[in-house]
């Protein structure tokens, strides 16, 4: 892996760890939680994988 790869990778986790926290602090567990699980739930239906199509068109 690159170095500016893994740096921005880097930089990504801080910056939405401070902003996860920022957003606790600011909103309040009840309505934080569910955006993230609501997040959490997008990026696994995005991450999914997909069967391959062997159809003819």
């Amino acid at each position: 892996m690159p170095v500016t790869t893994f740096v921005t990778m880097l930089f990504a986790v801080l910056a939405a760890a401070g902003l996860t926290v920022w957003a606790f602090v600011s909103w309040g567990a009840g309505t934080v939680i569910p955006l993230l699980l609501a997040l959490v739930l997008l990026a696994r239906w995005g991450l999914a994988p997909v069967a391959p199509d062997d159809g003819h068109a």
